[in-house]
């Protein structure tokens, strides 16, 4: 990726050409863009693209980098401080952040299902384009892996049995429910969506917590 500018004119073109760029390949897809019609969108020569990129790939990688630190700093389940050395510290640290932890599921729900449903058709070129580029492979995997960490620290904090497995199931169980609602022809309202699936979330985290409190 070519060095971000420091004039404010030039990062306000390189802005214009970014937002060309996912505009084109949401409508387009990635194939037919290309950087006459990109630079054509931003009302900038063609010359201007390849002053900023250096080609169509390397902007899909900055709009996805873009994506996964906008993910990064607004999906957070924070840490509960929660150490627990028998079962009945362990149930009454649960059940005391019970109200808690499922209201943290369903903020993390609701700003991942605004996220993917405000631009779908971009998430799905960088879901097509991943195999096909390395780098940006590289770029959404690691984006993930930090959310990841997230879901972990905040299951460690309960101490339960094997949290790697907690908290993959429930990284992949939001990311399915997400995915479902937002990619096909589910009809369901939103807020039912998120709801349920924080109760759905809170539920499995709890019956985790009641099987490792039960070998404390």
């Amino acid at each position: 990726m070519k060095p971000l500018p420091i004039q404010k004119r030039a990062l306000l073109k390189r802005s214009a050409l970014l937002d060309a760029a996912r505009l084109d390949f949401s409508e387009h897809g990635f194939a037919v863009a290309t950087a006459k019609s990109i630079a054509h969108r931003a009302g900038v020569a063609t010359g201007t693209f390849y002053q900023y990129f250096d080609d169509k790939n390397d902007m899909l990688r900055v709009l996805a980098s873009n994506r996964m630190e906008l993910l990064s700093q607004n999906v957070e389940l924070y840490e509960i401080n929660a150490i627990v050395s028998s079962s009945e510290v362990f149930e009454e640290e649960v059940l005391t952040n019970a109200a808690n932890i499922e209201q943290r599921f369903e903020h993390a729900l609701s700003f991942i299902y605004q996220f993917h449903s405000q631009d779908p058709e971009l998430h799905q070129v960088l879901e097509e384009r991943r195999n096909n580029d390395p780098l940006l492979k590289a770029i959404l995997a690691n984006g993930e892996q930090i959310l990841l960490q997230r879901v972990l620290r905040f299951v460690q904090c309960f101490n339960l049995n094997k949290p790697e497995i907690v908290a993959a199931n429930l990284f992949a169980m939001a990311e399915g429910l997400i995915h479902r609602h937002v990619f096909s022809d589910e009809q369901s309202d939103v807020n039912d969506v998120v709801e349920i699936g924080a109760q759905m979330l809170a539920a499995y985290f709890y019956r985790c917590a009641e099987a490792s409190s039960a070998k404390i």
